[in-house]
């Protein structure tokens, strides 16, 4: 009959002209370190608008085709995939297929969709479309099965893709994520905390193609230890979707509270910030990124207005990447509760910016005043000067 294949679909990699090989090559390693106890990477193969995954058992092995279901809706750059059989360009072979695709599955409608690559194949689409529906109808009646063709809303669909030297058939096609292969776009250092937000802004950025190191900062002994176990909770589930994650765990206590005993106390939310970035910035340095990430949407809280904003970007000398700055917390609620990380995120945890902050934070804070308080402190504070590397530790 054939081997048992995947057709994985990509759609926004076809757009880049050029680059599109780069992008490709990359999918296709993605896909193969997702599978590598599954399939060897000489498996994972380019064809034109496609990538064909041959996989070395049945197509019946159901337990181990919902393995590579589950792995592969995991993976950023596909928009969906179809999990069937490849076979000769023969139409009987091509009606033999298709019923195979179709056993074990309850249905009572159906349709054939064909996609005719190969021009030389003799007949068209739609004479492959009613050859083998008008096959499996004769052999469901023939089995006393009672189906019929919706060509509007089938219950289950036959996919038949039609290339230079083969077909692949294939009656389960299912979404993919998305988005462009992760590790394309370089990397970036996320600022990671317990809650909704940041897990959130760093998925979106792996989305994007980006590798995200993940940063996470704390206040033990001041605040409980309990945030660091749920940011290794919340990294493991985002590391399926880039594989391997790098976390870098920040104490900042000791800074936090030469900021309480030396600063105003509206601005104190603001200072720590700014420390953080700075902090991110040693460990993008070390990790070679090119970009920061934090879960700041704009007017959420105090620290979050524009101004403030802006009064955070100036410590920068890397660009900050907020892609949750439009998105309200619903959205970002409904998407923590799409890819699991909702659960950890809703327990309560102890949030260093937090830590002795006042009852009302500055939320238009002055450029002067904030040079000043930052110039006093390390004047008075030399040790906040070299601060930033002694603190880095993975």
């Amino acid at each position: 009959m054939g081997s048992t294949v995947v057709i994985c679909h990509y759609h926004e990699v076809a757009l880049k002209q050029k680059n599109r090989e780069i992008f490709e090559k990359k999918l296709r390693t993605n896909i193969a370190f997702m599978l590598s106890d599954i399939v060897k990477q000489n498996m994972v193969m380019r064809g034109y608008g496609r990538l064909k995954i041959v996989l070395p058992f049945s197509y019946e092995d159901s337990e181990k085709v919902e393995v590579v279901k589950s792995r592969l809706r995991d993976v950023f750059g596909l928009t969906n995939f179809g999990i069937g059989v490849a076979t000769s360009l023969d139409l009987e072979k091509i009606c033999e297929a298709s019923l195979k695709v179709l056993r074990n599955k309850e249905f009572k409608t159906f349709s054939v969709k064909t996609k005719r690559q190969n021009k030389k194949f003799p007949l068209n689409s739609i004479q492959v479309n009613h050859e083998v529906g008008a096959f499996i109808l004769e052999k469901f009646k023939n089995e006393g099965h009672e189906v019929k063709v919706d060509l509007k809303n089938p219950e289950v669909t036959v996919h038949i893709e039609i290339v230079d030297k083969e077909a692949y058939v294939y009656a389960d096609r299912f979404k993919g994520p998305g988005g462009l292969p992760v590790g394309s776009s370089g990397k970036v250092v996320a600022l990671l905390s317990a809650g909704f937000d940041s897990p959130i802004a760093s998925y979106m950025m792996m989305k994007r193609g980006a590798r995200v190191i993940f940063v996470h900062y704390h206040s033990y002994p001041y605040t409980s230890y309990d945030s660091i176990e749920q940011v290794k909770q919340i990294v493991k589930i985002l590391s399926k979707y880039q594989f391997y994650s790098r976390l870098y765990i920040v104490p900042i206590a000791e800074a936090q509270r030469i900021i309480v005993l030396n600063a105003p106390v509206g601005l104190r939310t603001i200072l720590y910030r700014r420390l953080m970035v700075k902090i991110a910035e040693v460990i993008a340095e070390k990790e070679k990124a090119e970009a920061l990430v934090t879960g700041e949407s704009l007017g959420q809280v105090a620290s979050q207005t524009l101004r403030n904003i802006r009064v955070i970007n100036q410590i920068a000398s890397l660009p900050i990447l907020r892609p949750l700055i439009g998105v309200d917390k619903e959205e970002i609620i409904q998407k923590a509760r799409e890819i699991g990380t909702y659960e950890i995120s809703s327990q309560p945890y102890d949030d260093c910016c937090s830590f002795l902050t006042g009852r009302h934070p500055e939320t238009w804070a002055n450029f002067e005043e904030i040079f000043e308080v930052e110039k006093k402190l390390t004047k008075s504070h030399p040790q906040l000067v070299t601060y930033y590397r002694a603190q880095v530790r993975e």
